[in-house]
């Protein structure tokens, strides 16, 4: 291991104090540690960009499966339903991962601007696009989460001196050996822009009942050209990625304390029995057993 993921490790473990998520004083930031394995969980990942400290984690998306594990970092552009697993931890050596929330707005001017300095955008034909991205992180990227960390540290570093650091770990990652594909995804060019604002439509119309053709349209695509597209995009079918955020939004919403049948309402389903199936086949128990959130 480097010193500098050994520094790394040392401020994560500071900061969570035990298993589980802490949230850093920088919006959006956080660190997450877990002492031993675990299997396959169903998660839903925002847009972020994490890096590994120590151990490894696999996620699960449709037919993909994509390992990290230390000086890696994993990054999502768009709101994904996954499923996730930690490989690789002990009471010894826990998993340890820093964390910050993607504002693609903040992205994408970050890329203008370069663009600006180069005089150039990317390619739209050198590569198909994936909303997910896995790379070795640098010592400079490396340093900036450990920047933020040490910012967290005092409450006014951590709001004055933040935000500065969120920009500049934005620049490395567009600027990294990865940077160009990364680009490429957030340019106005490809698949992922029409993709983007149906995944949007998506969670903005949960409680309705979605079709195909209806997110096909919104994409301006032909049916077929839209199906293809989302999948590699995504890496799930349109309605699997449907049906996989409505029951991750229900699960929220029994956490909250709502009744399990408002929450197959508010999520779209007419049919409670069939909320109900589809809810134990994907978590594995049924809307009665979820715990309420602490």
């Amino acid at each position: 291991m480097s010193n500098k993921l050994a520094t790394l490790n040392k401020l994560i473990a500071e900061l969570c104090q035990g298993d589980g998520y802490a949230e850093m004083r920088i919006k959006g930031a956080g660190a997450f540690q877990a002492s031993r394995q675990h299997s396959k969980q169903h998660s839903f990942y925002e847009p972020l960009i994490c890096l590994m400290g120590q151990g490894a984690k696999r996620c699960h998306v449709g037919d993909s499966v994509l390992t990290y594990e230390a000086g890696d970092f994993f990054i999502n552009f768009l709101p994904m339903p996954v499923s996730t697993e930690v490989v690789k931890a002990e009471q010894s050596e826990p998993l340890l991962s820093a964390s910050l929330a993607i504002d693609l707005v903040r992205l994408a001017d970050m890329v203008l601007r370069i663009e600006r300095i180069e005089g150039r955008s990317p390619d739209p034909l050198c590569q198909k696009s994936s909303s997910l991205v896995i790379g070795n992180a640098d010592d400079d990227l490396i340093d900036l989460f450990i920047k933020l960390l040490r910012l967290n540290k005092n409450p006014m570093d951590a709001s004055i001196l933040g935000e500065p650091v969120v920009n500049e770990i934005y620049y490395r990652i567009l600027t990294s050996q990865h940077g160009y594909a990364l680009r490429t995804l957030l340019n106005q060019y490809g698949d992922i822009q029409p993709i983007s604002k149906v995944v949007n439509y998506i969670h903005e119309n949960t409680h309705k009942s979605l079709q195909v053709q209806t997110l096909a349209d919104i994409a301006n695509m032909s049916k077929t050209s839209f199906f293809n597209s989302f999948k590699h995009v995504m890496h799930v079918p349109p309605m699997q990625y449907i049906k996989s955020s409505k029951l991750q939004k229900s699960q929220a919403l029994l956490k909250q304390g709502m009744s399990a049948s408002e929450a197959s309402f508010q999520v779209g389903y007419n049919s409670f029995s069939q909320f109900s199936r589809e809810y134990k086949r994907f978590f594995g128990y049924p809307p009665s057993q979820t715990k309420h959130a602490a």
